[in-house]
């Protein structure tokens, strides 16, 4: 009994690390990133006619795009990598957001949402503060990568509660058998 708890734990253990590396293996061959989002105006509205730029990790201005009607901005065939998101106001002014850096994973599609703030030092402090929280993380997960980590927490979960209940009852108190 000991030994097929064992065998079923290490089997748990092996399926969910084949799990988790799966999605690294599967966006590996597609094409370039992808990021889409809803630009949110101050008041709640989606912000339509808004410059939206993404820039690198080296500061540099890669590619624009314009919110729509709907406030959705879209960026297609991306290299992988961590970048930022600026806002250009239809008046040409920069606004502040709230939006911590996304990373983009070759073939995956990120989604990022941003609400725009008020002009202000304090909105400039919490645009700019290192501490997003656990909820800025999870909105800056790709949907996939959301389920594979709902998927391994349920895996890890699992294997806890079997090594937590493998009982030692079938092992006698002393070598002694009758």
């Amino acid at each position: 009994m000991r030994g097929t708890s064992r065998s079923l734990t290490a089997t748990m253990i092996l399926l969910s690390l084949a799990m988790a590396c799966l999605p690294v293996f599967a966006g590996s061959t597609a094409a370039g990133a992808r990021l889409e989002g809803l630009l949110i105006a101050v008041d709640g509205r989606p912000a339509a006619g808004y410059k939206v730029h993404l820039i690198d990790a080296g500061g540099d201005d890669v590619v624009q795009a314009v919110s729509d009607a709907e406030g959705i901005y879209s960026f297609r065939g991306l290299d992988a990598g961590r970048y930022s998101l600026g806002i250009e106001l239809p008046q040409g002014t920069i606004a502040p957001v709230a939006a911590p850096p996304v990373q983009l994973s070759r073939g995956h599609l990120a989604r990022r949402d941003v609400k725009l703030l008020e002009s202000g030092p304090e909105q400039a402090q919490a645009a700019t503060g290192a501490n997003y929280g656990f909820g800025m993380w999870w909105a800056g997960l790709a949907p996939s990568a959301r389920a594979w980590t709902i998927v391994g927490m349920v895996a890890v979960a699992a294997v806890t509660v079997l090594a937590l209940t493998d009982s030692d009852d079938d092992i006698p108190a002393s070598g002694f058998q009758p």
